[in-house]
């Protein structure tokens, strides 16, 4: 039942993985809730006509053709902030680009926050609370404490202000012509969609495991960067709520092959938008140190031994790096290490 259970949480998790519409609706969602609560002199009749109009807006799906990631990003913007807000910060910075690209940021993050902590909750609750028995107690597994949940919780929101700045990067690089990114499907077709999302995944996989692995192999990396993150070396440290738990210039670094390859693959929009926060929920997935078997996912049996072993499982969505570079290991792999040791 447990296995079940999760087996299709993960399922769920790749359907939406491919379901950007889904996803921005889901936006939407979440904008409008935090519009009425921030709006200033609004009432709930007024916050209902918005919502519906923002709703029609995107179900009509069309953001012009000159600019429509500007046009789109500004949409969502005034979800959040008033026309007074943005025209301060602007005037604050002198610069309507500069305070363009501010907001933006101030989006991103409480988008980034919001992710961490709803992702994190949702998943503390199933493993500890729901399935808590199941999982740990009847295994003699020990719950990680307070002190461990607390050290991960206040280290990812003090990264989060710096993550935030990597979908800024993204937004100036596709609004200013420097990659090969698309904002409607009709512009390449639902084949070729598929065919650069598969070139897409592949690259940044394969970007991400090199980046992983060379911030263990080069010394001056580790110590500096990486090590913070892997001070959560035991299965009983290993939480949700370490998913982001890094020096967040490591994180930064990790998470940059989804930017690097925008020159060269043609992505849709929303999906590599949608990709680069899903990265959070997959993390707090692998991170969550309940082992099922999931291949070919990299999935949290996979990711401890990374944090245990330190040289093995270097992927993030998937095993296939691993596999193709000898770095892959399975629990049975360790045992048998283990044994040869005793030998």
């Amino acid at each position: 039942h447990l296995s079940q259970s999760f087996q299709l949480l993960h399922f769920a998790m790749a359907v939406l993985s491919f379901n950007s519409t889904g996803v921005i609706i889901s936006c939407v969602l979440l904008f409008s809730v935090l519009q009425f609560c921030v709006a200033q002199n609004s009432t709930i009749a007024s916050t209902d006509e918005s919502f519906l109009t923002s709703i029609s807006t995107l179900i009509d799906y069309d953001f012009g053709t000159e600019n429509p990631y500007r046009v789109f990003n500004q949409w969502i913007n005034s979800f959040l902030f008033s026309d007074e807000f943005v025209k301060s910060v602007e005037d604050r910075v002198e610069s309507t680009e500069m305070g363009y690209y501010l907001v933006c940021y101030f989006r991103d993050w409480i988008a980034g926050t919001a992710v961490y902590w709803i992702t994190g909750s949702v998943w503390h609750f199933y493993i500890y609370t729901i399935y808590g028995v199941e999982i740990f107690t009847d295994k003699g597994r020990p719950f990680p404490s307070w002190e461990t949940l607390k050290d991960q919780m206040i280290m990812a929101q003090c990264a989060i202000f710096i993550y935030a700045a990597l979908p800024v990067v993204s937004e100036y690089i596709i609004e200013s012509g420097y990659t090969k990114t698309y904002f409607y499907v009709s512009e390449v077709g639902w084949t070729n969609y598929f065919v650069y999302l598969f070139a897409y995944v592949c690259c940044f996989e394969m970007g991400i495991y090199w980046m992983h692995r060379k911030l263990h192999t080069v010394k001056f990396l580790y110590k500096w960067l990486h090590s913070t993150h892997h001070k959560y070396n035991k299965a009983e440290t290993m939480t949700p709520w370490c998913s982001i738990a890094f020096n967040p210039f490591d994180g930064i670094l990790q998470a940059s092959p989804y930017l690097l390859f925008l020159p060269v693959i043609p992505v849709h929009y929303f999906t590599h938008i949608f990709l680069l926060f899903f990265s959070g929920v997959w993390a707090t997935n692998i991170h969550d140190s309940v082992p099922l078997n999931s291949e070919p996912i990299m999935g949290a049996q996979y990711h401890t031994i990374h944090h245990t072993h330190y040289h093995y499982n270097f992927g993030q969505w998937f095993i296939f790096c691993d596999y193709i570079f000898g770095t892959l290991r399975s629990r049975e792999d360790i045992e048998n290490m283990k044994a040869a040791k005793l030998a």
